[in-house]
């Protein structure tokens, strides 16, 4: 059997990044008093989004969504007293604090670290990301996170995938057995298509596939480990 090297992203891939950010919302509402949680929340759910994606093609810095989300959002609902800077501060508190896991991703990283070498690959914020690792266990499971915040580089860029490769010390002749998994398109399977790393799609949700084209894709983990079991032969 080949040992193989998995490059795994992190949100909505192992950790369950949509109730994460759900129930950090609501919490804020709570503590901020802070009315209609769940339309908050849903609003909050579609800017957060449209501005990651805005980040993943360099229109926006990560800094500049911290903020700028309230922003738009208090001024969509009519929100004129509450402070976006602390309430931005307080959002992040909350999702580094959170533990919410996507179903069957701990029985798969441990069976998946017995056997092949894996790395963590996130968009995410450093502190927030390595927090919720830690407080969810999974981090025992990667050799090394990369964070965009921390190496200063983020998916899908060829950059990005670079600097992971050379810094794990991968050969060229080893990429042919790297894949990248992860549930983004845009990110994680454009990102693979540029750096000329093979792709997993993790497509849980059953996403339209048109023109980024994975070269797998699986459903759930029972698939995703049938798949790499059958890679690795």
């Amino acid at each position: 059997m080949k040992r193989l090297t998995l490059l795994i992203d992190a949100d909505d891939t192992v950790l369950d990044f949509q109730n994460s950010e759900r129930d950090s919302i609501i919490a804020l509402c709570r503590d901020y008093c802070i009315d209609g949680a769940e339309d908050f929340a849903d609003k909050f759910k579609q800017i957060n989004r449209k501005m990651w994606d805005m980040f993943e093609l360099g229109l926006i810095t990560r800094e500049q969504i911290f903020y700028t989300r309230f922003e738009e959002l208090f001024a969509i609902l009519g929100i004129a007293d509450k402070d976006v800077v602390e309430i931005g501060d307080a959002y992040r508190e909350y999702m580094a604090h959170s533990r919410r896991i996507i179903s069957g991703a701990r029985a798969f990283l441990k069976r998946a670290a017995a056997n092949h070498d894996l790395y963590c690959v996130t968009n995410g914020i450093t502190r927030t990301q390595k927090m919720r690792m830690k407080s969810s266990g999974l981090g025992k499971y990667f050799k090394k996170l990369y964070i965009s915040q921390e190496i200063n580089l983020a998916k899908p860029s060829k950059e990005f995938f670079d600097y992971v490769i050379e810094d794990i010390g991968l050969p060229q002749e080893d990429l042919k057995n790297t894949y990248i998994i992860g549930d983004s398109l845009t990110s994680d399977v454009q990102g693979g298509i540029n750096s000329g790393i093979r792709t997993v799609l993790f497509n849980k949700e059953n996403k339209t596939v048109k023109d980024i084209r994975p070269d797998f894709q699986v459903k759930g983990f029972k698939e995703l480990e049938r798949l790499i079991a059958k890679l690795a032969e």
